[in-house]
């Protein structure tokens, strides 16, 4: 277990880090192209560094559908799940930390960057929070459909593979729904940058904490009624 623990621990940080980071800290991106490959990649390294240890989830949709359809325990999930915290406190604490030295090297102001970027937390200044609870249920409702696929004793022909297509199916949602709610599926992606940056990113944060939830029960009934041929 202490493998299982570490792998979603330390995922979990540079994950909350390096995604946030290589936006708020890898210059101005005009458009969703640069974010979108930036986390796509991010996510297939760090299923193929972690995998191994863990299976990589780092997001606690992924834990609990996978205790829906009786894959993990409840113990286990829990323990899964705390580790993503925490993982994602460290990383959040690092960005702010890391970023703060950024701006005051810069010679700027801390409120004022944090006001434009949010650290990169995830927020929708364009439509309603229903639109955005929708948005985020679909989004991670595919991406969880994918993690099933890939992960289907009688589908997983490209095992080896299956990090990269998670890669891409990341960089694929990001790429599509990035402006509309920054294409989150992770309630701990989105909590700490919140909690760190403040203000709006923190104003409608119920949306990020719960729409990936439903999102794991649609993937529940779909492995339980379509994937599974008992």
């Amino acid at each position: 277990m202490k493998k299982k623990i570490f792998g979603e621990v330390f995922g979990s940080a540079l994950l909350v880090f390096f995604g946030p980071a290589l936006v708020i800290m890898g210059g101005g991106y005009n458009d969703l192209l640069g974010p979108s490959i930036g986390w796509g990649v991010l996510l297939a390294v760090l299923v193929y560094a972690f995998g191994p240890l863990s299976g990589a989830h780092f997001n606690p949709a992924v834990t609990f559908m996978n205790f829906l359809n009786k894959e993990m325990k409840g113990t286990e999930t829990i323990i899964y799940i705390v580790s993503q915290l925490v993982g994602g406190l460290i990383g959040g604490f690092v960005l702010k930390f890391t970023y703060q030295a950024y701006v005051n090297g810069a010679g700027l102001k801390w409120s004022t960057e944090v006001a434009k970027n949010h650290l990169n937390a995830t927020v929708f200044p364009n439509i309603s929070a229903g639109m955005a609870f929708f948005i985020e249920v679909i989004l991670t409702t595919v991406l969880l459909v994918v993690i099933l696929v890939l992960n289907d004793p009688k589908t997983k022909t490209y095992n080896l593979q299956a990090p990269i297509a998670v890669g891409l199916t990341i960089a694929l949602l990001v790429f599509a729904a990035g402006n509309l709610t920054g294409a989150s599926m992770n309630p701990v992606r989105s909590l700490f940058p919140a909690i760190f940056a403040g203000g709006l990113a923190m104003q409608d944060i119920w949306v990020y904490l719960t729409a990936p939830f439903v999102g794991s029960i649609i993937g529940a009934l779909i492995h339980r009624y379509i994937l599974t041929e008992k």
